[in-house]
């Protein structure tokens, strides 16, 4: 009953705050203007930063179920809250990529030595478990001591930078990174609750990530009436990363529901790299531009993708972990299927209009 509960509050919280967020968006200038780019698909200019209502009800939410409020839930809302913060001030002014990205990697190692929020251990597809925190570094700061293994804050940080920006990639059209963020909770949710995780407040805090999702997406489902912004994409990435790594570091299981993402998020960086770019710059290279330029409608795109993303999760759900490592190759060759594909069919509409 009490996951109903956070998932149905969330939900209206989310989809009472998202006009009240879109009119102090609009006076304080966190606007999308669609004439800063060429990739940009909305004619008029619009409000970002809808992913502060999601945070909002979240986080209201979340203290008022909880009870007794853990110390990792402390770390992640730190985190989260680091991260959106500078995603807010983006949305208004826009900030070096690089400042962007040591903020992201403070809050991560905030939540890892400062918090204890870290990847612990490993489960290789035959059932061995390689446990990294045998060996721990101690630091004192600020009167403070804190003990860690420096491999597992390393997987920590790299994993949660990681998911933050890769959320953040998939904020390029209307209802895909809410959408696909809501997902994500759903099989966190799920899987938290299920005998081999048996964790009920991750359970509780994932469900309600998801309904707060989904009562921004009444707004940001196309047409898009708000965008999530950095502010609202990088909360979601940081979030979502660090309910991966209570429930069990069930890693394998999100990069399964979130793989096509995370795949795309990898393949960007090397292609723009290989054109001697900044990995930060932006372009219409990103999976859900190629089904655009395929000739599927933005609906059809994000449904596509909304899919996938469903139907890996729950392989990850059920399968065992050999399965989920056939899963994630399955993904790969899924991905790159997809990337030929789409790219013959952007090519027959080119030269359809051509001839």
């Amino acid at each position: 009953m009490i996951y109903l509960i956070g998932l149905l509050a969330a939900f209206i919280i989310a989809t009472l705050l998202v006009p009240v967020i879109k009119k102090i968006a609009i006076r304080i200038g966190a606007v999308d203007d669609p004439s800063e780019a060429d990739r940009k698909l909305h004619k008029n200019i619009m409000a970002r930063g809808g992913g502060v209502a999601i945070y909002i009800a979240f986080v209201v939410v979340c203290v008022s179920l909880l009870g007794v409020i853990p110390k990792e839930f402390i770390g992640l809302l730190v985190a989260g809250t680091m991260v959106l913060i500078v995603g807010l001030i983006d949305d208004i002014k826009r900030l070096s990529p690089w400042l962007k990205l040591l903020v992201q990697v403070l809050a991560a190692l905030v939540a890892s030595i400062g918090f204890g929020i870290t990847i612990a251990n490993i489960t290789n597809p035959f059932g061995n478990t390689i446990v990294l925190e045998q060996v721990t570094n101690q630091i004192s700061l600020l009167g403070y001591s804190f003990s860690f293994n420096w491999v597992a804050v390393a997987l920590a940080v790299i994993w949660m930078v990681g998911m933050t920006n890769t959320i953040n990639f998939l904020d390029g059209i209307d209802g895909l990174s809410g959408g696909v963020s809501a997902i994500a909770a759903g099989i966190i949710f799920l899987l938290a609750l299920s005998d081999k995780v048996a964790q009920p407040d991750t359970a509780l805090v994932s469900i309600v990530l998801m309904g707060a999702a989904l009562g921004f997406l009444v707004y940001n489902f196309y047409p898009a009436k708000i965008f999530n912004g950095d502010s609202g994409a990088y909360f979601l990435g940081m979030t979502l990363a660090i309910l991966a790594i209570f429930s069990g570091a069930k890693l394998a299981t999100a990069a399964l529901v979130l793989g096509l993402p995370i795949l795309d998020a990898v393949w960007a960086v090397i292609r723009r790299l290989v054109h001697k770019k900044s990995p930060f710059t932006a372009d219409r290279g990103h999976l859900h531009y190629l089904f655009l330029d395929a000739g599927f409608s933005q609906r059809q795109a994000v449904v596509s993708i909304y899919l996938l993303c469903l139907i890996f999760g729950l392989v990850g759900i059920m399968g065992t972990s050999l399965q989920k490592v056939i899963g994630i190759i399955v993904l790969i060759i899924v991905m790159a299927v997809l990337l030929v594909g789409l790219a013959v069919l952007k090519k027959r509409k080119s030269k359809r209009f051509t001839d």
